[in-house]
């Protein structure tokens, strides 16, 4: 899958939970201040500079307290690998990624830049990952700045404020200085991708009951991102992880960006094609409303999980844009309710000014069940909301940064473990 990371490891913070990975080099303890309403949890992300790379008589890597036990994933600039604290042996999603293969990345992205030359589409893929998008970060973190600095620790700022069960989450950043790798420890969502769907394929849906779990998870994930003024941007099955206890975790920001306060329109069109909402599959389409292409995007993903298969499906780019901005959706053979046609008829609405919003959708009587399931409310879901990025926060993300700052591409799925 296709995700943004910037990222540098230094010695920071973590928090006390005994959930998150235990530091692997000394760390100073900092709390994330509160707003005048709510308190923000502790930043639980470590970051480790002078992190020790060695292997085992077994002939397994080690970085710290962390055994790369096997692979599970491969891409351009990395691998990812199944991890175990050696310490609390407790499971992780592990990515290595290359430092000088990132190194060259960058500076091809500035090259390309320079020469005018735009960024190339990005396509489909699978995975985990935790990221936003490193323009939007760049501004965050000082307005007009191109300071590849800056781009790392307005990312790493927010990553640190972002705090939901049903958001994947990124526990320790390490970098050693006298390797080529850099690596970071994800939770680890070992019952894979929600639903593995491809352009011209179909496979066995779920029933009605089982989707509803899994899109009211969706819906509070959608709401937390979108009231922290981050629009995903990439939402589908593969992007959606469960873990072994079935909790649905959002994956991949790597097309994510921040709006402004207020207003959540978007100028460039990202994330899959099969799931990119009508108005961004027109050309020179202008402002778009980020929450909006978000719904367009949930909508699909549940009509996948009913259907088994994508409303609109071509292998030809602009014969799939085509059929979004024009066909019909088809909601004939399969017998399903009233309601749930309802909330589809209604997220799959062409026009972004009249399609459902995140209010509509949660209390939709499908999503309620007719007001007999109701679902938590918006306070309490976004209850650690990230009310702004700071001067301080910024300063503070990454106290010491090695030469390492990139756009990565990553595309894996998780196999059987």
């Amino acid at each position: 899958m296709i995700e943004t990371i910037s990222t540098n490891a230094s010695p920071t913070s973590t928090s006390s939970r005994s959930s998150s990975p235990q530091p692997s080099n000394s760390t100073s303890t900092c709390t994330s201040t509160s707003s005048s309403t709510t308190r923000r949890p502790h930043s639980e992300v470590i970051e480790t500079l002078g992190a020790t790379t060695s292997e085992t008589k077994d002939g397994l890597r080690k970085i710290n307290n962390y055994l790369l036990k096997k692979e599970i994933g491969r891409g351009a600039f990395g691998t990812v690998h199944l991890g175990v604290d050696t310490n609390t042996k407790t499971e992780y999603a592990i990515k290595e990624f290359s430092k000088s293969r990132l190194r060259r990345k960058e500076q091809s992205d500035m090259l390309r830049k320079r020469g005018g030359i735009g960024a190339r589409g990005r396509g489909r893929g699978r995975g985990i990952g935790l990221g936003v998008g490193r323009e939007t970060a760049a501004a965050a973190a000082q307005p007009g700045s191109s300071n590849p600095l800056d781009l790392v620790r307005g990312e790493v700022a927010i990553l640190k404020k972002l705090h939901h069960p049903n958001v994947v989450k990124l526990f320790e950043v390490l970098d050693d200085p006298n390797d080529d790798s850099i690596f970071m420890v994800f939770e680890m969502a070992h019952k894979g991708v929600l639903m593995d769907i491809s352009l011209d394929e179909t496979t066995t849906p779920y029933t009605e009951d089982q989707a509803r779990r899994y899109f009211r998870e969706m819906i509070l994930g959608i709401e937390y991102l979108h009231n922290n003024d981050i629009a995903h941007r990439d939402i589908k099955p593969d992007n959606l992880l469960l873990s072994n206890d079935n909790v649905l975790k959002i994956v991949d920001f790597g097309v994510s960006e921040m709006f402004i306060k207020g207003n959540d329109k978007l100028k460039k069109s990202a994330g899959s094609p099969a799931f990119m909402a009508p108005e961004l599959c027109k050309p020179r389409h202008g402002e778009v409303s980020g929450k909006a292409a978000d719904i367009w995007s949930m909508g699909v993903t549940l009509y996948c999980l009913v259907y088994g298969h994508l409303p609109f499906s071509s292998t030809n780019l602009l014969e799939l844009m085509d059929k979004i901005n024009n066909d019909p959706v088809d909601y004939s053979g399969h017998k399903l309710s009233d309601e749930i046609l309802d909330l589809l008829h209604r997220t799959l609405d062409k026009d972004p000014a009249t399609r459902m919003t995140m209010d509509d959708l949660r209390h939709h009587p499908w999503v309620t069940q007719h007001d007999t399931d109701m679902m938590i409310s918006e306070e309490e879901n976004c209850e650690w909301v990230v009310t702004e990025v700071t001067d301080d926060d910024i300063h503070n993300a990454i106290k010491s940064i090695a030469s390492i700052f990139t756009v990565v591409s990553f595309k894996y799925k998780f196999g059987n473990l």
